[in-house]
């Protein structure tokens, strides 16, 4: 028998109810349940997606045609047999017991290595578990070719965009060369749209090396309180004269275990966005705090706030929540993509809390194996 699947979230718990018309995945009981098993396998047996039904001690109880044919076991042959020992992928295996991955996890079919599925393992019914398993080996392909995409015409943009900028801060800067007061302000608009097509450049070229699974994330102990400090005087320059607020508030007894740059990206990307968003005089406050073994880095603001409908969104390439504002402010609509992206590859949570007219929460949860005592503190008081 194996140990009780550790979920990722404190509600992932079997659901049990009393209900006579709750569904029992049982071949043991009465003939209703029977009937049950029987009406359900029908309904689901021939839908695109594999499901595979186990009891509390993972023991397959039934799956579907594609269960079957992607993870190379037969319901009839195998029920009540150990799906963790019918299982031939260590992965999924892993997945499945809870050893760290996040809710939903993409891996290779055991018995096919060129279909790519997503899996997802919830609590069922009565104590049981569902895996659902969905192809998406065409999402994948469709992803690399636009990865691929972005990648090329950033770096073709590149020089062009460099050679339009070197002519025209020559040209803005050149006094006495008879260019007329209408032209100059025009140049100087002129400059102003390829620097912003300079920094969406950057973002894209960024974007592209954090999709790349191939791309290196080497970590080392991040020093949050010198981290935070920069990123607070970076956020008063382009405050300017908006006059923001910036607090901060930093555990200095933790240090966080990350990639230097993707770290700082991070920071900066949610920074920029909060000052973007935040009104004049508004507060922003910076925020890293390590409780129960669990790193929270925030940025809170005063600003605009976020409608609900809007929150599933956010982190869409180019999607914005007010594309005026976005735009006059010199925002790419990718900050909180990368932002995403960095994420991800740390094996963090981004968390958004919103009330339009009052503010916005962005928490990122890092796991515990991203988080690391220091020893600074103590140095200071005992030299």
């Amino acid at each position: 028998m194996h140990a009780k699947p550790n979920p990722q979230s404190s509600s992932f718990e079997p659901h049990q109810s009393e209900s006579p018309d709750d569904l029992a995945l049982t071949t043991e009981g009465t003939g209703e349940t029977a009937d049950s098993l029987e009406d359900f396998s029908d309904n689901v047996s021939w839908l695109p997606d594999a499901i595979t039904i186990l009891d509390h001690d993972l023991n397959l109880i039934w799956g579907n045609n594609m269960a079957e044919t992607w993870f190379g076991f037969s319901t009839s042959e195998h029920a009540h047999s150990d799906f963790i020992e019918l299982i031939q992928s260590n992965e999924i295996k892993e997945f499945i017991l809870g050893k760290g991955y996040p809710e939903s996890f993409e891996c290779a079919s055991p018995k096919n290595p060129d279909l790519v599925l997503r899996l997802r393992f919830l609590p069922y019914k009565n104590r049981q578990y569902l895996l659902q398993a969905r192809d998406i080996t065409q999402i994948k392909a469709l992803e690399n070719i636009r990865r691929d995409f972005i990648a090329n015409a950033s770096h073709e943009l590149r020089t062009p965009v460099s050679i339009l900028y070197g002519y025209l801060e020559m040209m803005s800067e050149k006094k006495g060369s008879g260019i007329s007061s209408e032209w100059r302000q025009a140049i100087k608009h002129m400059r102003k749209q390829i620097i912003r097509i300079k920094q969406i450049i950057e973002d894209m070229s960024t974007l592209s090396r954090l999709e790349n699974p191939d791309t290196p994330n080497p970590s080392e102990a991040l020093d949050m309180d010198e981290l935070i400090e920069s990123a607070s005087n970076n956020a008063r320059a382009l405050s300017g004269k908006s006059s923001h607020s910036i607090l901060t508030k930093v555990n200095t007894n933790y240090d966080l275990l990350g990639n230097r740059s993707e770290i700082e990206s991070l920071v900066s990307n949610l920074v920029s966005n909060a000052i973007h968003y935040t009104p004049a005089e508004g507060r922003i406050t910076i925020k890293w705090d390590v409780k129960s073994s669990v790193g929270t880095l925030s940025v809170a603001d005063t600003g605009i706030g976020i409608e609900k409908q809007e929150l599933p969104r956010i982190t869409e390439r180019f999607y914005r929540v007010d594309s005026s504002r976005s735009r006059n402010t010199g925002g790419t609509g990718l900050g909180l993509a990368i932002v995403n992206h960095i994420v991800n590859r740390n094996n963090a949570k981004l968390r958004i809390k919103s009330i339009p007219k009052r503010g916005s929460v962005f928490s990122v949860i890092f796991p515990r194996s991203r988080i690391q005592p220091n020893n600074r503190s103590t140095d200071l008081l005992f030299g």
